[in-house]
């Protein structure tokens, strides 16, 4: 360091000499000059300038190279009793992390039991995943602890099933149910899929979430037709189970197992997955719709399809918001959907391809009457009933703590509206 240091004064010693050398040869150019003639003093005066002017601009380019060659060259080398820093190693650039790769990261530190995600991701599928972090932020102790008590109760397979009436219009008659799942912590606290599914799919367990409430689903089906019941079962696929490598050609191993439940089991996908299906996707729905599992369109974002398309997919129910269509129908011409087709035509012309529509999300009497005048068949919501629990010996589910019953359902429920 004493050596470095006293270069460093050597050359700003030379820069300030051929600062202070300049005017005194510029002084000397000029005496030199005084004896000419008028017409050559000009030009030998300038010429000397120039001369002097690119001399110094080369000398300083000298002391300032000679410089940096001992910055760099004292650069690594530490004072005495210090470590030298680490060398900084530039890396290649890796795929791009989002907010969910953050979150599955940040899910696998809090519960060393979870299991990182498979590395073969869908090629060419467009399935965004959710934003689950608005920001690139750390998450909060109680976000860590939220997730580590999810990520507990789905490796103790607490995973319990409520069914929801879908019912026919206007008779009320239940037609099929829906099962929705819920997960119930170790302390007791039952948790809807908001609250602990971003979690799921984030750590990539969407597939295996799904593949074990379809199976409590299936046992809940044999049980109805135990009963006698003709009631079906429909249950929902996240869009990242779907998108998952594999994941259909995997149902269709479930449903060969179970050749009694043919047309018992019905699988709703989300809207933005039938609009995104690749080639894949499209030939493991064929299979399962040649094995007579028929499709249904649910999360619908707006009011906007083709009939004949959905039913070439083996599409057999479609879910549509209710308000999004008691919306459409108040608009002066009733035309939502497209200059072709008008909201009050929904219901026939799904009908033509053999597709039922169904109003979800009918949570208020006074929807009914508007639902029953567009001529829509099917209706779900908390004006007909709410999710009811399942016993868990019926589900298949031995997790559960407390004994919920699933009581008989009445042929006719409550007239509504």
């Amino acid at each position: 360091m004493v050596t470095n240091k006293k270069n460093t004064s050597v050359l700003r010693d030379r820069k300030a000499a051929l600062l202070a050398f300049a005017p005194a040869i510029l002084t000397a150019a000029a005496s030199a000059t005084m004896p000419m003639e008028a017409g050559l003093v000009l030009p030998v005066f300038g010429f000397l300038v120039m001369t002097v002017f690119f001399g110094l601009v080369v000398l300083w380019w000298q002391a300032e190279a000679e410089r940096q060659a001992l910055a760099m060259r004292f650069a690594g080398a530490p004072a005495d009793g210090q470590v030298p820093p680490a060398p900084l190693v530039l890396r290649s650039p890796g795929p791009a992390v989002g907010p969910a790769a953050v979150l599955r990261e940040l899910a696998r530190s809090a519960d060393p039991a979870m299991e990182p995600p498979p590395q073969a991701r869908p090629q060419g599928v467009r399935f965004p995943e959710p934003s689950l972090l608005p920001s690139m932020r750390s998450p909060s102790t109680e976000e860590v602890g939220r997730m580590r008590l999810v990520a507990q109760a789905f490796e103790a397979d607490r995973i319990e099933l409520h069914l929801q009436p879908v019912v026919s219009l206007p008779q009320l008659k239940i037609r099929f149910y829906e099962a929705l799942a819920r997960l119930r912590l170790a302390d007791g606290t039952l948790l809807g899929p908001a609250d602990f599914l971003p979690i799921l799919e984030a750590s990539g367990r969407a597939a295996d979430f799904d593949r074990r409430v379809l199976m409590r689903a299936m046992a809940v089906a044999r049980h109805l037709v135990a009963r006698g019941s003709e009631a079906i079962v429909s249950v929902n696929l996240t869009a990242h189970a779907v998108a998952e490598p594999g994941f259909l050609w995997s149902l269709a191993g479930l449903v060969d197992a179970s050749p009694d439940l043919l047309g018992k089991i019905v699988l709703e996908l989300p809207q933005h997955s039938w609009r995104h299906l690749d080639a894949d996707h499209r030939a493991a729905l064929s299979a399962l719709r040649e094995r007579g599992v028929p499709f249904s369109l649910d999360r619908a974002a707006d009011l906007r399809f083709d009939p004949v398309a959905l039913g070439d997919l083996g599409i057999r129910f479609m879910k549509l918001p209710a308000d999004l269509m008691i919306k459409a129908a108040e608009q002066t011409d009733g035309r939502y959907a497209g200059p072709e087709l008008d909201v009050r035509d929904f219901a026939p012309a799904l009908r033509r391809q053999g597709i039922r529509l169904i109003a979800e999300r009918v949570d208020q009497d006074g929807m009914v009457p508007v639902l029953c005048d567009l001529g829509v068949p099917l209706g779900q919501g908390f004006a007909f009933a709410a999710p009811r629990p399942v016993k868990p010996e019926i589900a298949g589910d031995q997790a559960a703590p407390q004994p919920f019953g699933l009581e008989p359902a009445p042929a006719l429920l409550r007239r509504t509206g």
